[in-house]
């Protein structure tokens, strides 16, 4: 009788924190959105163009279009709709709309995390809500909750949609990620990947016991889950070629939603002549390998509590692997030598993180780059070894996805990392505690770091009205 009336009062004493850590959030998040509305109420940076461009969407004016703005305008619409009617399209109404986004970010972290396994336990109520809520203030995200960017509303649309996936609404997931792509383009390879993983469902589905099996001996996450898969597509080609148009038009009509979204950007595209709009000098595609280092290196800071732990299997596997090891270490070193890009914006524009990072560091010391590759190789190595209980498909998808986002950018910017490092913050093993505490408090530490940096530390440019702040 003890033991249960002790285990009601502990599920009761989550509840009471939960709710009152979300209290306490909403009335902390919305004081210091007034505060730093106060200590920058003009435009920054970025907002020069969003933020006269849904203006004229508030006025009625459609037709006219900043060549400057590079994103579709799904941010604008959302703008206009809502304030438009009330005449209260000003700065501070609309940065209100990712101040509400926020908010609703934590819910949707926390419903994704309820389909995990380990975060169904009712034991575990309190710790899914510390990984979501960790995951809401991400600095790189949190930052913009009270600007006018599109950062906010992008990474709400691809949460909403992976949600839809896994609670089986797929074709309402593909249109709502049809809709993530109207305010950024790159959210078409999250798309893409969700199609990817529902036809890996689907051809799971058709051998039930062997998966289970998989499951059960831990091998799903090995070339294993590969292997299985492989030889049942090919026992549909052993069929015959009938029985195989049949099967591919069976996997075709499962995705057709994400199909239809997949068209309709390619006629956008050929119609648009590229993906960018408006000033494409500034976003040339090209092949920039060094950006999944710098993301690896981004991906190992943030989550130190789970990288670090593996520095022993890392050193490990470099004894046992020393010739894959040396391979790896000389094809990361001739990647540096050769691959490393510098865009003209990450040597002019002060505002940023990145500008004194490379300025003060990276482009400073010849060898500087040179010396991250060792860290490079176990950042990457952690990284995977966060991602041990993926499915091994899952996981190739995931890196490939991350691959094609980050490869064709020439500017480093971490805000291009924040939807991936989410996401596969999201698919990460169970966290222990002291793991959740350290990465609550690393993210707590960086973000009023961060706001403080913005509101005390300005300059002025001579071409630019007012003071200007540092930010990522």
């Amino acid at each position: 009788m003890g033991s249960v009336e002790n285990s009601n009062f502990h599920l009761l004493a989550s509840v009471v924190i939960r709710r009152s850590a979300v209290v306490l959030f909403v009335a902390l998040s919305s004081c210091l959105f007034i505060y730093l509305n106060r200590v920058q109420p003009s435009y920054y940076i970025d907002e020069a163009f969003h933020i006269p461009q849904v203006q004229k969407y508030c006025n009625g004016t459609l037709f006219e279009w900043d060549k400057k703005i590079t994103t579709l305008p799904g941010l604008y619409v959302l703008s206009a709709v809502l304030l438009g009617p009330i005449k209260q399209c000003t700065i501070l109404f609309l940065r209100s709309i990712n101040l509400i986004l926020t908010f609703s970010n934590l819910y949707l972290t926390t419903k994704i995390l309820s389909t995990k396994k380990w975060a169904q336990r009712e034991e575990n109520a309190l710790k899914k809500f510390g990984v979501a809520f960790t995951v809401t203030i991400f600095p790189p995200l949190f930052f913009w909750f009270f600007l006018y960017y599109t950062d906010v509303l992008s990474i709400n649309l691809v949460l909403l949609t992976f949600l839809l996936h896994q609670r089986e609404h797929y074709r309402v997931s593909a249109y709502v990620g049809g809709l993530s792509v109207f305010v950024r383009q790159t959210n078409i390879i999250w798309v893409i990947l969700l199609a990817g993983e529902r036809v890996l469902m689907l051809i799971e589905a058709q051998t039930p016991r062997s998966i289970e099996t998989l499951m059960n001996r831990g091998l799903h996450t090995t070339p294993m889950h590969a292997k299985l898969l492989w030889n049942n597509v090919v026992h549909h080609i052993r069929r015959g070629k009938v029985a195989f148009l049949k099967f591919i038009g069976e996997m075709c009509f499962n995705v057709r939603g994400h199909i239809t979204v997949l068209v309709t950007f390619l006629i956008f595209v050929m119609v648009n002549r590229g993906i960018v709009l408006g000033d494409r000098n500034a976003h040339v595609a090209t092949i920039h390998v060094p950006q999944l280092f710098y993301f690896s290196i981004f991906f190992a800071i943030f989550a130190w509590p789970y990288v670090l732990p593996h520095w022993r299997s890392f050193l490990q596997f470099i004894r046992k692997h020393w010739v894959l090891t040396s391979l790896s270490l000389a094809l990361f070193t001739t990647i540096v030598h050769n691959n490393t890009l510098v865009h003209p914006y990450l040597l002019a524009d002060n505002r940023h993180y990145v500008f004194y990072v490379w300025n003060k560091i990276m482009g400073r010391y010849y060898l500087a780059k040179y010396l991250l590759v060792p860290f490079y190789g176990f950042s990457i190595y952690g990284l995977l070894a966060c991602l041990q209980d993926l499915k091994y498909l899952s996981k190739i998808l995931y890196l490939v996805s991350i691959g094609i986002i980050l490869v064709p950018q020439l500017l480093l910017e971490p805000r291009y990392f924040v939807i991936p490092y989410i996401l596969l913050r999201l698919n990460m093993t169970e966290p222990k505690p002291w793991q959740l505490v350290l990465e609550l408090i690393t993210t707590a530490v960086i973000n009023f770091l961060q706001f403080y940096i913005f509101v005390t530390k300005s300059f002025y440019w001579t071409d630019q009205e007012g003071p200007q702040r540092i930010s990522w």
